[in-house]
Order: C-alpha cells, then structure tokens, then sequence
C-alpha cells in the first residue's frame, strides 16, 4: 500500500506539472523602437549604410518553425524599426554565408518567389487581425490583409509603401518605408501593436520566425512579438488621387470610299480612382471610368477552346476587399462574381466592320439596316 501511495502521489503530481506547463503561454519577446527627426530618415535602397540604423539595436535571435520546429535556424535574420510622425521605417538583414546561391528571381507585386522576409504588424493588437509586407531579396514587393488569426489572407490589399533590396557579402538586406496612413490604430498616446518577422530561406526550404511560432499554434497573428515605444502617433487622413490618361494612335493604309477607315484612328481615355479616410475605421473608394491601361499588363495567353480565360482584376477600386463578394462553387473553380466584366468594352460588331459588310451586301438582303 505504500508503495501504491508513492506512486500514485508521483502521478499526479507530474501531471499537475506537465499540465501547468502546458497552459504556461510562449516566451512573448519585444522589439522597442525609438522616432527619428524626418530630415534624418534613412534612404530606401536596401543599403543599411545609413548613420541613423546605428541609432538603434538589431532585433534578432530567430527560431526555426519548419522543417525543425524550436531550434535555431541554419542562417539568422535581424531587424531594426525606426518611425516618424508620418512613417514607419524597417531595415532587415538575411544572413548568407553563400550570397552567390541567393535565389533571386523578379516576378509579379505578391509573386513571393525566391528568398524572402515577412514582416506582420498588428497595429491594432487584437491579436487577430494583421497586416503583411513582404519583400524578396530580387526587390519585389508583397502585401496581404491578415484576418481570423491568420486562417484569412486577402492578398488583393495593395497599399501605397516602397521598398528596396540589395545582395552583398554578408546575404542581402532590404529597407521598407511604411506610411502610416496605410495601417490603422488606436488614438492611444503610446502604442503597443504585435509584431512578427519571418523568413523564408528558400535553398533549404526553410521558415524561421523572431517570435516562436509553435506548430500546434491555433494562428499565427496571435503568436507575434510585441512593438513597442510608439510614442503620440496619430491615425492618418487618408486621401490619395491615381489619374490616369491613355492615348492609343493607329496608322494605316487608308481605304478609298471608306469613313471609318481613313488611315488614323486615334483614342483618348481618361479616368481616376480615389480613396479617402472618413474616420480611421472608414474609408470612401470612388473610381471613374477605371480602365485596364492603368495597372500592370495581365499574362500573355493563347485561348484554344470557347471558355473565357478569368485574369485577376488588377483596378484598384474592384481588388481591396474583393472577398466580401467571393461566392465560389463547383469545387472552388468557379465564382459566380467577376469584377473584370464591369466596365469593359461590350462584344459587339464595329462600325468599320459593319460599314463594310453592308457594300459588300445586296440592298436586297438588308433593306436599309445598314444606314449608319
């Protein structure tokens, strides 16, 4: 019996200790910034030469999540943030000790192909909620629109920001600069929001984090670090205004006899798209005559069947938010919403095609449709 009594005492106490351990959350690390003068904002090329980086410590000590999740990465990651009053300014370094196998490739805004580094912020701090920018070590940029705890990812959100990235003896390095009115935040006079920063060493197919990510984590928004030292920042008035005017000129051998066909066809297009910040939870979109001409060329395809080929809308006005109306069936191929169909040109004859059919025609076959 006494035996039985050691026992059983032994049991539960190492489950009350391996329970307690496991409610014990993860080690939550912070990263403290510190507000420069304007006038002494670093210039973004991806070179980390600037004096003012110096001004603050590096964030670093990154932990492997995938393949070998809570163990220290192959190369590290560091990190520095500096803000102003109007931005937000970040300076990464990929460590490398091979530069010359860094994969580097160019692609399309959110093509997140090659090396890359993610940076989360959850200005809001509901642990839920986040937004991502990304940049590969070619340069090319990435935004996402993070909600339900990372489960959601809205990567139609484009914001105004730039960034640049350089490869030199150490890795490469890449600087961002954030305007504060594309994030969203509290009145609060000193701010604490989430932050995160991931890379993704593409040689060895491998992610690592500054803050832990577990495995078995729920999400991943609500694993982020913490930022703090954000001291009297206020919440931006949005307001920006992208014109756009697009000319086309055709030249051609002019056809005898034929109105329509006088050798110069020449268009002219114009439109704008808008944004503006009511509030800082509410922002007005408005767009005239959008136009395709005025965002990046779709994909060059050859269409060989009678089914229409669905590319993404790139016009500002139909991409942010796009989910509210994604209504997907047929095993996800399909949506019944198609932003692209509004404001195109309807599929309809010419009047140069129509003008020529009706010369080529007996009178007695159209009996005066043609007029014009």
């Amino acid at each position: 019996m006494i035996r039985f009594h050691v026992f059983s005492i032994l049991y539960f106490s190492t489950a009350f200790v391996l329970s307690a351990q496991e409610s014990i959350p993860a080690f939550t690390k912070t990263y403290t910034t510190t507000e420069i003068n304007p006038s002494d904002a670093p210039l973004i090329d991806g070179n980390l030469s600037d004096s003012i980086w110096s001004s603050i410590d590096w964030g670093s000590d990154f932990i492997e999540v995938v393949p070998d999740e809570n163990t220290a990465p192959s190369v590290q990651t560091k990190f520095k943030i500096l803000y102003d009053q109007k931005h937000l300014y970040i300076a990464l370094k990929a460590l490398d000790p091979e530069p010359a196998t860094i994969t580097n490739r160019l692609s399309r805004r959110d093509g997140f192909v090659g090396d890359r580094i993610n940076v989360l912020i959850d200005s809001y701090h509901d642990l839920r909620t986040g937004f991502l920018f990304t940049v590969t070590a070619a340069g090319v940029r990435g935004d996402e629109f993070i909600t339900d705890n990372g489960n959601t990812v809205d990567e139609s959100w484009n914001p105004i920001w730039s960034t640049k990235a350089l490869i030199d003896d150490e890795g490469w390095s890449a600087e961002m600069k954030i305007p504060l009115s594309q994030l969203r935040f509290s009145n609060s006079p000193e701010q604490v929001w989430g932050l995160n920063v991931t890379r993704n060493y593409f040689r060895e197919n491998q992610f690592s984090a500054w803050n832990r990510i577990p495995v078995d984590a729920a999400g991943w928004v609500s694993e982020a670090g913490k930022l703090k030292g954000l001291k009297n920042i206020k919440p931006q008035k949005q307001i920006e205004i992208q014109p756009f005017v697009v000319t086309k000129l055709d030249r051609y051998e002019a056809e005898s006899g034929n109105p329509y066909a006088d050798g110069n066809d020449f268009t002219l297009n114009a439109g704008l798209d808008a944004k503006i910040g009511i509030t800082n939870d509410l922002t007005l979109d408005v767009t005239i005559n959008p136009d395709f001409g005025q965002v990046e060329a779709d994909p060059a395809a050859i269409n060989l069947d009678g089914f229409e080929i669905f590319n993404r809308d790139q016009r500002p006005f139909f991409v942010e938010n796009k989910n509210i109306f994604d209504y997907r069936f047929a095993d996800n191929r399909n949506n019944l919403f198609f932003s692209r169909r509004i404001g195109t040109t309807p599929t309809s004859v010419s009047r140069n095609t129509w003008w020529r059919f009706c010369r080529s025609t007996p009178k007695h076959h159209y009996t005066g449709r043609c007029k014009i």
